[in-house]
């Protein structure tokens, strides 16, 4: 089943009087089966086709949804029913070490059942053989800790390169540069960053250099830039950006990004930089780009589209676990990591009647500023707003009409009344962090604004004398989503003091000690925070869940009388949007 023999090019002839074996039924099945999933391999492709939507049910065990996928080698995977495990039961769990991401694949899998006995098999004293009347196709779930390739699992690679330019310290910054470029026309390259486990603020600068494509300003060398001001320990972004070609003919050139231009810092430590300049060729033509990737297309060998490379699998989930010395819980899930979705042909005259219909085309206003959506214009000139995103758990079965709230935090602008607007981030299963929800999301129908987030209303309480948000949702809908990410902008009104917590610097930190601990109910643990980088030790404490437990303000922290995993936060008082989190695992012994 794994050979890449798909077709013999033989197939059983009958006629009257031919003596059947098990040979010709084998290979009339082989034949068939071969000569189907060869179409699915060249026709479609591979990846998920429905469903096997993956959610979290507690902190080891998810549940996956029913759906199919098609393989690497052209196989069709169908899950029939909803199916819950925990990760510990899973191949490769033995490989997770330490606080890691952990990919969730899935593998056609065969196996023979209905057992039955052979008249004519050699099966010990009785003579009789044991044989098997069926064979099942099923599938299989396994763990693997190595982050495939991506340009390994699809044809992307016939229109883009993604050259990685770093990947240490736990922080990944990869190059997607288009392999084609229209002569006289724009040219966009794509930084893809990603962060694991960083508690520090990233900040990272290069440029980009070209003897044929300029930059906004006419330069041949375009720089970019990033400072992370909304400080999470786990990130992913991708920030795009634009350059010019102008009038040639066909030709080639290079992308160079020079490792003297290149600089990164962790918080105030600088990180290094690559050994040696990074180069990758552009072909630039005045043709139409369809005609150009359609030849590069064709133009592949057939083995490059036949033989399964290293890697290729279909991964449903990347899991954010988190070790501790007696268990491993998962802390966080994103599906479909690598976009392996396969659109049927359904979807495809969808997308086509979407850009058929007037007033349904997503433009971009001119001028734009590269992510505006995450900080709006200040209300005056020179007020300072400051944003952030909190993430409110709705727990395994939410309830329609009921309020769950984020925990209680330090909005950064210090005591006294302050503006406060609330969107909700529309979690898209194919990914659409740039588009936000402000209001009651009823009035936008899910179905026809492709939403895959719950009508919901939003609403954020301010306690002004302690210059702290807390954010709350209302679900006006059913959904199976156990989290709703809530996006906050809140600056001062005119003629309010500015406290001192709007004072923002990008090399603090928090740094708590335990980062995770075992405990039973009810006993006691006392954490302690240091403020790096910053005179003032003074923190907050809290417990991001309702009944996670309690702290005091000297970091004493009672676990509750309930087994389960907690998150225990500091905040930095003088720095607002500086905070870090523990967790704590409660268990009896």
């Amino acid at each position: 089943m794994n050979n890449l023999q798909y077709d013999s090019g033989e197939r059983n002839h009958y006629f009257y009087g031919k003596l059947m074996t098990v040979r010709d039924f084998e290979n009339e099945q082989t034949y068939m089966n071969d000569k189907r999933r060869l179409g699915n391999r060249l026709l479609h492709g591979a990846g998920i086709v429905a469903g096997l939507g993956v959610l979290l049910a507690d902190n080891q065990t998810f549940s996956l949804e029913p759906g199919m996928a098609l393989d690497y080698l052209g196989r069709e995977i169908v899950v029939r029913e909803p199916c819950v495990k925990q990760i510990s039961v899973l191949r490769g769990f033995d490989e997770i070490q330490g606080s890691c991401d952990v990919y969730l694949g899935i593998a056609y899998q065969e196996e023979l059942c209905e057992g039955t006995f052979s008249v004519t098999g050699s099966g010990g004293d009785s003579g009789v053989g044991r044989e098997y009347n069926r064979v099942r196709e099923g599938y299989e779930l396994f763990l693997t800790t190595r982050e495939p390739n991506p340009a390994a699992l699809g044809v992307n690679s016939v229109l883009y390169d993604l050259c990685r330019i770093y990947d240490e310290n736990g922080v990944t910054i990869t190059l997607q540069i288009p392999r084609f470029a229209a002569a006289d026309g724009d040219f966009a390259v794509r930084v893809l960053f990603e962060k694991r486990d960083v508690s520090a603020p990233v900040h990272f600068s290069f440029a980009v250099e070209s003897d044929l494509f300029r930059g906004p300003n006419g330069e041949k060398r375009l720089q970019i830039a990033y400072d992370e001001t909304e400080v999470t320990t786990h990130k992913r972004l991708e920030l795009d950006y634009t350059m010019t070609c102008g009038p040639v003919q066909d030709d080639y050139t290079d992308i160079r990004i020079p490792a003297e231009s290149f600089s990164l810092s962790l918080g105030s430590r600088e990180a290094g930089r690559p050994e040696k300049d990074v180069a990758r060729p552009v072909r630039v033509t005045p043709r139409p780009l369809r005609e150009v990737v359609t030849e590069a297309f064709y133009d592949l060998h057939f083995d490059d589209l036949m033989t399964a490379r290293e890697g290729q699998a279909i991964y449903l989930a990347k899991l954010h676990v988190i070790a501790s010395q007696s268990t491993v819980f998962i802390e966080k899930i994103t599906r479909n990591p690598f976009g392996q979705y396969l659109p049927n042909t359904q979807l495809l005259g969808l997308l086509l009647d979407l850009d058929k219909a007037p007033g349904l085309q997503a433009e971009t206003p001119a001028g734009a500023a590269e992510g505006s959506a995450d900080l709006p214009a200040a209300p005056e000139a020179g007020s300072p707003v400051l944003t952030g995103a909190e993430v409110v758990n709705l727990g395994v079965s939410p309830k329609v009409g009921r309020a769950y709230f984020s925990h209680e935090f330090i909005h950064g602008l210090g005591a006294g009344n302050v503006c406060v607007v609330v969107a909700a981030e529309n979690t898209a299963r194919q990914g659409d962090p740039d588009t936000l929800i402000f209001g009651s999301g009823g009035v936008f129908s899910a179905e026809e604004f492709s939403l895959a987030a719950p009508a919901c209303q939003t609403a954020a309480m301010l306690n002004a004398r302690k210059g702290t948000l807390q954010l709350g949702v209302k679900l006006l809908e059913k959904t199976s989503q156990q989290t709703i990410r809530l996006r906050w902008w809140a600056w001062k009104p005119s003629g309010e003091p500015t406290g001192r917590g709007q004072e923002v610097a990008p090399d603090i930190r928090v740094i708590i000690t335990p980062n995770t601990s075992n405990l039973e109910p009810m006993q006691q643990l006392r954490f302690t925070a240091v403020v790096e980088g910053c005179a003032s030790q003074e923190v907050n404490w809290s417990v991001a869940e309702k009944n996670g437990g309690s702290i005091d303000r000297n970091g004493l922290y009672t676990a509750p009388p309930m087994e389960g995993v907690f998150e225990v936060q500091a905040q930095s008082v003088k720095y607002g949007n500086c905070r870090a989190s523990a967790f704590v695992v409660v268990s009896k012994a």
